[in-house]
């Protein structure tokens, strides 16, 4: 059984993890991950990505759906990208927690009041339930920074003391 029933996720997690080969590890922390159409396009730019995620779809784990609030998609469209506008708006709208990596996203969904996490945030917690163990956590670490996934020192300073 997952940690959440449902979350709402931007587009870095899902991409990292899925150009890893280990997309299935974000179904430990969730039964339903809800992405934006804007999120789901930028996901599933590549076939075997896209394929990936329609094969998360056609079996309910993951959901694409609309957000309501347009103009406040807008508002914050000033600061972020259209996939981080959505899913923060979609989180709040759904009053659920939020998967997103970019620092300026997570910061200002964080003002909004909303609960967020990120890729090692996740990590972290998988390793404090003892889903995985360290040497498993070091390695998708380091296929994360192989596919460019950013991660500052004091990320992984946290994700890695004992």
């Amino acid at each position: 059984m997952a940690l959440n029933s449902i979350v709402i996720s931007d587009s870095t997690t899902l991409i990292s993890l899925i150009n890893i080969e280990r997309f299935e590890l974000l179904f430990k922390f969730s039964d339903t991950i809800i992405i934006t159409p804007s999120v789901y396009n930028e996901v599933t730019v590549h076939k075997r990505a896209k394929q990936i995620v329609d094969e998360y779809i056609s079996i309910s784990r993951i959901t694409v759906k609309e957000v309501q609030n347009q103009k406040k998609v807008k508002e914050l469209l000033i600061r972020l990208d259209l996939g981080e506008s959505e899913s923060i708006v979609l989180a709040e709208e759904q009053k659920l927690p939020l998967i997103i990596d970019e620092k300026r996203g997570k910061n200002i969904a964080t003002s909004m009041g909303l609960n967020v996490i990120g890729l090692i945030g996740i990590l972290l917690v998988y390793k404090k339930k003892t889903y995985l163990s360290n040497n498993e956590i070091k390695e998708i670490v380091e296929e994360l920074k192989t596919v460019n996934f950013r991660v500052t020192d004091g990320l992984l300073s946290l994700l890695f003391e004992d």
